[in-house]
C-alpha cells in the first residue's frame, strides 16, 4: 500500500517551467548620500569666470564688501542676498584685475549657484551657496603730471564738448561718429616722422593676447587639417616616383582586392571577346589592361563603383543605395563582403552623402590614373558619371593631377575634329603633386 500511495503522489508543477532555481548576483548597494546645507556667514565661496583672460596663479585678489543698493537688510536673508562682494588686485605689473558679481535679469534673476564637497568614504556632501562673479582686466592708468593735463582745447574740441552737453540727439550722434572715425597721425608717428614706441599699457594687452593665442593653430596647421579632411584618397606625399603616390592595394584594400574574381574576364580575353558593360571607360580599357590580374581587379572595382552610383537614387543632396535585387545584379559573382566593405567606407545609414560621393569619384580618378599610366582621357569617365567637363577636371585636380589640352597624337588616335578636341582634356599625374590650395582672407 505504501508503494502505491507514493506512486499516486504527484509532483508540484514548476511555475516558470524551468527546473533550475533562479539565481541573483549579489551586488553591493550604493551608499546613501547625506546632504547637509551650510549657511553662509560673512564669506561665501566664489564661482568666477575670466573670459578672454589668462590670470596667473600668483595673483591674489583682495575682497571688499558693501551693502546692496535698493535692498533692505533682512537678518533672515543670507549674506549673499544682503551684501555685494568686490575682488580687486594690483599685483600685476601692468594690469588691474577686478571681479564683480554678475547681475541677472528676467528668469535668471532667481538663479542661484552652489558649491558642494562630497566625501566618498562617509557618503556625506556639504552644500553651500556661492557667488557668481566675472573677472575683468584693465590697463593700469598712467601717472600723468598735472602740467601735462593743462592743455588748451581747440575750437573744434570745445564745440564738440558743448554739443555733447547741450546738443540734440542728432548732433550728439554726429559728433560721436566723427570722434570714432577721426584719424590721429600722432597715434602711429611722432611729429618728426619717427614711429612712436608702444606704451606699457599696449604691451600689457599684447602680452595677454599672446598668452591666450599661444596654443592656437597656425595658418599652416589649419591648412594641413583642412587638407586631411578633404574627400580624396590618402596620397603618399613623400613618394619619389609617381607610381608610389597611389597604389591599387591602398585604394581598394588588400583583403578586398583578393576577393574580387576576374576568371570570367580572363576567359573572355582568351576567347578574344569584347566586354559588354554599361561603362564606356571600362569597356575601352578592357583590352589595353591585358592579362594583369591586379589591374583587371582594379578595373572591375571601378565598374562596381560606377554601377552603384548609377543605380543609386538621388534624394535631395544625398543618394539612396540600390535595392537588394539590384545589388545582387551588380555584384554578380563577387562575394557579399565587397558590398559590406563599400557600405562601411562610403555610406552612412544606407545613404551616400555629398562628401562620400566625392570620395568615391576621387577613388575612381586615382585608380584610372594607375590603369592609364598616369595620362587619363577624361571624357569616358565624364560620360559614365554624367558630369560636365569642369566638374570632372575638379575631381582629377583633387587627387593632384594637372589637366592639359588633348595632344595632337591622341586627337588622331580617337579620330576627333579640332572643334571637338578643344572641348576635351587629359589629366596627367606628375611629381610634384599640385593640390587645390585653401584660400584665406587677406589681412
Amino acid at each position: 500500500m505504501t508503494d502505491k500511495t507514493e506512486k499516486a503522489k504527484k509532483r508540484k508543477r514548476q511555475v516558470d517551467g524551468s527546473s533550475k532555481p533562479s539565481k541573483r548576483v549579489a551586488i553591493e548597494g550604493d551608499k546613501q548620500v547625506k546632504i547637509s546645507f551650510q549657511e553662509t556667514e560673512k564669506w561665501a565661496p566664489v564661482v568666477a569666470s575670466s573670459r578672454g583672460l589668462a590670470i596667473p596663479d600668483s595673483i591674489s585678489l583682495q575682497p571688499f564688501t558693501q551693502k546692496r543698493k535698493n535692498v533692505a537688510l533682512d537678518p533672515r536673508k543670507t549674506t549673499i542676498a544682503n551684501t555685494e562682494l568686490l575682488l580687486q588686485s594690483s599685483a600685476h605689473h601692468k594690469l588691474d584685475y577686478t571681479a564683480r558679481e554678475e547681475s541677472s535679469d528676467g528668469l535668471d534673476a532667481l538663479l542661484k549657484h552652489y558649491v558642494g564637497i562630497y566625501d566618498p568614504e562617509t557618503g556625506k556632501m556639504e552644500v553651500m551657496e556661492a557667488r557668481k562673479m566675472a573677472v575683468r582686466g584693465t590697463v593700469r592708468a598712467h601717472q600723468v603730471a598735472i602740467e601735462d593735463l593743462e592743455v588748451e582745447l581747440k575750437s573744434r574740441d570745445q564745440r564738440n564738448q558743448l554739443g555733447q552737453t547741450f546738443g540734440t540727439k542728432k548732433s550728439k550722434k554726429s559728433i560721436a561718429s566723427f570722434t570714432e572715425n577721426a584719424i590721429n597721425p600722432g597715434h602711429s608717428r611722432a611729429a618728426d616722422g619717427v614711429p612712436t614706441k608702444i606704451g606699457s599699457g599696449d604691451k600689457a594687452i599684447l602680452e595677454t593676447i599672446g598668452t591666450i593665442t599661444s596654443t592656437m593653430a597656425t595658418k599652416e596647421q589649419l591648412a594641413a587639417e583642412i587638407e586631411g579632411h578633404k574627400p580624396r584618397p590618402k596620397a603618399n606625399l613623400g613618394a619619389k616616383d609617381v607610381k608610389d603616390v597611389y597604389t591599387i592595394e591602398g585604394l581598394i584594400g588588400e583583403n578586398i582586392l583578393a576577393l574580387i574574381p576576374v576568371k570570367q574576364w580572363l576567359e573572355k580575353k582568351k576567347a578574344k571577346q569584347d566586354l559588354e558593360c554599361n561603362s564606356r571607360y571600362v569597356a575601352s580599357k578592357f583590352v589595353p589592361v591585358g592579362v594583369d590580374t591586379v589591374k583587371l581587379k582594379a578595373l572591375r572595382y571601378i565598374l562596381f563603383l560606377l554601377e552603384v552610383l548609377d543605380k543609386s537614387t538621388s534624394k535631395r543632396a544625398e543618394k539612396k543605395l540600390p535595392r537588394n535585387d539590384e545589388v545582387t545584379s551588380i555584384l554578380d559573382d563577387m562575394p557579399r563582403s565587397v558590398w559590406e566593405d563599400f557600405k562601411s567606407r562610403f555610406t552612412t545609414a544606407n545613404m551616400i552623402s555629398r562628401f562620400q560621393y566625392d570620395l568615391i569619384v576621387t577613388h575612381i580618378c586615382a585608380l584610372a590614373c594607375i590603369l592609364d599610366a598616369f595620362d587619363v582621357y577624361m571624357y569616358d569617365l565624364q560620360e559614365d558619371l554624367k558630369l560636365d567637363a569642369k566638374k570632372i577636371e575638379t575631381y582629377f585636380r583633387e587627387v593632384g593631377a594637372k589637366t592639359v589640352a588633348l595632344p595632337v597624337a591622341e586627337q588622331k588616335r580617337l579620330g576627333l575634329s579640332k572643334v571637338v578636341a578643344a572641348q576635351r582634356k587629359m589629366a596627367k599625374l606628375r611629381l610634384p603633386l599640385v593640390f587645390p590650395t585653401m584660400s584665406f582672407a587677406r589681412k
